[in-house]
């Protein structure tokens, strides 16, 4: 058999996609389409429950950042495990 043109190309394209669609199953067809939506994880919690010796020690101050739009204050802070 010779192919002569695009015709000829076009119809073994239009073949051979209607045997590979037969030979895939429906569900298979499907899945690909609408895939079922991703599980939710639920949230990592750490709760920390230090010794009676120790506390969170904080310092808190404002300190002037220096930005494009000009400069702004803004409040800082720095928390450090301290034995009591």
């Amino acid at each position: 058999m010779r192919w002569r043109g695009g015709a000829g190309w076009l119809a073994a394209g239009i073949a051979l996609a209607a045997i590979v669609t037969d030979a895939v199953p429906a569900a298979a067809q499907d899945a690909g389409r609408n895939p079922p939506p991703a599980a939710r994880r639920a949230r990592t919690h750490v709760t920390v429950y230090p010794l009676s010796r120790y506390h969170r020690k904080c310092d808190f101050w404002l300190a002037v950042e220096h930005r494009p739009s000009g400069d702004v204050i803004t409040p800082q802070q720095k928390c450090v495990w301290a034995l009591r």
